[in-house]
């Protein structure tokens, strides 16, 4: 199977290869995939030309899912097909396509075989593949690309954000149209897409939190991936979701990526928009 493989030596895990492109291009040959050559410094634009330059089947895109994010953007209703290779701090969307989180090892559990497809969302029409934040919270992720590179000390802005956050009184700010009429206000709203497997609609969880403590707990479950199962917020379940805010401007984080759109943020999910090129899954 002809591939060409997308590489950003930034991200996460890849920095801490000597060669990451020599590496997974190595990798990926030896489960049977063709590969071109390209220099392993070459900017990701330029990794892009070379992609619409050769008669690829598959891209390989090895990052974090702000650059997997970035790279459904791009192929999204082409032929080409996407297969993620995990790279960054969080590695979210390969987590849930079953990959191992060391990305050799995910390039090693490819084989040239059928493709399928995959849900992408959007909001305001921006891709995301995970999850996207509105609100307040969705702060966090500036912080968060403060952190890379910075090791342990680098966590001191996060924690000192969160503690903020924490304190600040909780308002209710946003609004969620529940119908032509109907809203109901929250703190924050999570919209996360359907795991593969799972029907195709959109998770929209909204937070109402009465007080630090519950944010806090909120917080917690966020991280877990148990937000749904917390008494003071608010779960729905659709293709399309409005959220209101209470300014012309919102925050929300796509795929722990920081953007600042004009409200409001109207999501939608496309079933199936994404040509994916499945591994094997893991235990």
């Amino acid at each position: 199977m002809r591939a060409a493989l997308i590489v950003n030596p930034g991200a996460g895990a890849l920095s801490a290869l000597a060669a990451p492109r020599a590496s997974l291009s190595r990798a990926l040959r030896e489960a049977g995939f063709l590969l071109g050559d390209l220099a392993e410094e070459a900017p990701l634009d330029v990794q892009w030309d070379e992609v619409e330059a050769c008669d690829a089947e598959v891209v390989f895109v090895a990052g974090g899912d702000g650059t997997l994010r970035s790279a459904a953007a791009r192929l999204l209703d082409r032929r080409l097909a996407l297969a993620p290779l995990p790279g960054g701090t969080m590695n979210r969307v390969c987590a849930r396509l079953g990959l191992p989180r060391d990305p050799l090892d995910a390039a090693a559990a490819y084989r040239p075989d059928f493709f399928t497809t995959l849900d992408v969302a959007s909001a305001n029409g921006e891709v995301f593949l995970y999850q996207s934040i509105v609100g307040q919270p969705s702060r966090l992720m500036r912080f968060r690309e403060m952190q890379r590179g910075a090791g342990l000390t680098g966590w001191a802005p996060v924690l000192r954000a969160a503690a903020r956050g924490m304190l600040r009184p909780p308002g209710q700010g946003l609004a969620l149209r529940t119908g032509p009429r109907g809203r109901i206000r929250g703190h924050a709203a999570v919209v996360t897409l359907p795991a593969p497997g799972e029907p195709p609609l959109l998770l929209l969880d909204l937070a109402r939190p009465a007080g630090p403590v519950a944010r806090l707990r909120q917080a917690i479950r966020w991280l877990r991936g148990g937000l749904s199962r917390d008494a003071e917020v608010r779960s729905f379940l659709g293709r399309r979701f409005v959220v209101h805010g209470p300014t012309p401007w919102l925050r929300l984080s796509l795929d722990g990526e920081m953007h600042l759109v004009p409200g409001p943020v109207r999501f939608r999910l496309h079933p199936g928009a994404l040509r994916l090129l499945p591994a094997k899954r893991v235990a």
